[in-house]
């Protein structure tokens, strides 16, 4: 055989060997790293690939990470990734690691090492006050009498459920009360009214004349509005240096429209739980809230946002089992196995409960499931059957660390349910560690949920107030659709 056909041969059967590599899930795994990768300053991470073949490694910068005990530098190093990979950072920085496989680069890897952050874990129970950023149209009233033409001008207009009224004729909306006066005004002195409203993303204009409805001696244009929302939910962090807090760990929909609400202005005070609805499958249970609006108040809501809701404490909050606060894990640091969570369940008093990190979701971009949590706590399961409204924000801690948050509860199966990550609350926060270094604030795009098998802990709240008393509990009933 030539030299030249035996090298043809050597080239095919090389081939053939990088191609049937490439196919194994440890070489999918390999190359499916994420592009970046956050280390906290003083923790060593250790990483398996379970890949037992030799690739190089090299990044841009020295002093900033070591591999395997040895500085990670410009100069290529020799790795083994069948074997565990131990990452210790160095020092705070950005660092670009380039991976090569038969000299050949495959993957490029941007690592940050952050400084930590620390946070007064929550598990209070919180009220919720909220009024939106216009009024949010909830229902159509036709206006008019039996045996006379029934009329909707707002309808007619191209108003409808879902959309949220911001200006009547060039005046910014204040409440529902605001809304009225200016429709009635206007139709008592026989001018039309040029509604400015908002419909997902757009805003849009339309001009209808209000009319006269009997029935109450006043001028209508056919809609039923609604200005905020109230209710119970949980206090899940709260950052001493910045007094920024996270709660909830997900955003509030209007009950009727199931659209987030575009808060306005929004205040946050001390709950307490008067009594548990215990749930059981196909019927989440709930806390029933008790706060008052104008005593005990915590801060403001200035964010209702896809991870929660979030603003400044007026004064600092204290956690009786956490009095000095405890560092929050990296989305990348959290791994199935025993955790707790804290919560109240009566009165003001926070306790811990046991539960079970089931599954983690490796996610290199921001969503409200990172993990799936089952409650493993007998005492808890007795109380109140699992996961139930208004546990929605109650922390879940982890090798004393912050980890996440309770956000939903699945329908057929109360003692289980998803958790976020705490690192993506710290972005909204304005207090993530990524923000510090780099000294911005990353906004995450809005998500869908297709699956009907769990719901938000506290999706839909509302409340009936007596004498400025707020008996408040969660409203649920529409799944996330």
């Amino acid at each position: 055989m030539s030299g030249e056909n035996r090298r043809k041969i050597v080239g095919v059967l090389l081939s053939l060997l990088i191609i049937s590599i490439s196919l194994t899930p440890q070489f999918k795994a390999f190359v499916t790293l994420p592009e970046a990768l956050h280390l906290l300053e003083g923790e060593t991470q250790n990483f398996y690939i379970g890949f037992p073949v030799d690739v190089y490694i090299r990044s841009d910068r020295e002093g900033i990470i070591n591999l395997n005990g040895l500085p990670l530098s410009p100069r290529v190093a020799k790795v083994n990734l069948g074997a565990p990979l131990e990452v210790e950072p160095v020092q705070r920085g950005e660092v670009e690691v380039e991976l090569l496989f038969f000299g050949v680069p495959v993957k490029r890897m941007l690592v940050n090492v952050l400084p930590p952050v620390k946070v007064i874990p929550g598990g209070h129970s919180i009220g919720v006050l909220l009024l939106s950023h216009g009024v949010i149209v909830i229902g159509l009233a036709a206006i008019g009498e039996p045996g006379t033409r029934i009329k909707n001008p707002a309808q007619e207009a191209g108003i409808t459920v879902g959309d949220t009224i911001l200006r009547v004729n060039g005046e910014k909306i204040k409440n529902v009360l605001h809304l009225a006066e200016l429709v009635h005004e206007c139709g008592r002195q026989g001018e039309k009214v040029q509604i400015e409203y908002k419909r997902g993303d757009a805003v849009l204009v339309s001009e209808m004349e209000p009319v006269l409805c009997k029935e109450t001696g006043r001028y209508r244009i056919g809609l039923y509005v609604r200005d905020g929302a109230n209710g119970v939910g949980t206090l899940s962090f709260y950052h001493r240096e910045s007094g920024r807090y996270g709660a909830l760990g997900h955003v509030i929909t209007d009950v009727e429209t199931n659209q987030p609400l575009n808060v306005e202005e929004g205040t946050l005070v001390r709950a307490v739980v008067s009594g548990i609805h215990k749930g059981m499958k196909g019927l989440p249970g709930e806390k029933i809230g008790v706060f008052t609006e104008d005593e005990d108040i915590l801060g403001d809501i200035e964010k209702n946002t896809d991870f929660g809701i979030f603003g400044t404490l007026y004064a600092s909050i204290e956690n009786p089992y956490y009095p000095e606060g405890i560092p929050v894990a990296l989305a990348s640091q959290v791994t199935p196995g025993p955790a707790k969570i804290l919560t109240v369940l009566e009165e003001e008093k926070i306790e811990a409960y046991a539960i079970e990190i089931e599954r983690v979701f490796n996610q290199n971009s921001p969503t409200n499931k990172g993990m799936v949590v089952k409650i493993t706590d007998p005492d808890l399961i007795e109380r109140t059957g699992g996961i139930i409204q208004g546990m929605s924000g109650s922390p879940i801690i982890k090798d004393n660390k912050l980890v996440g948050v309770v956000t939903h509860v699945f329908v057929n199966d109360p003692t289980r349910g998803y958790g976020v990550f705490a690192e993506w609350m710290l972005y909204e926060a304005g207090i993530s560690p990524l923000a510090q270094a780099r000294g911005d604030l990353r906004i995450f795009s809005s998500f869908l949920f297709s699956r009907q098998d769990y719901l938000l802990i506290g999706k839909n709240i509302q409340a009936n107030r007596k004498g400025g008393i707020y008996l408040a509990k969660t409203n649920f009933r529409n799944d996330c659709r």
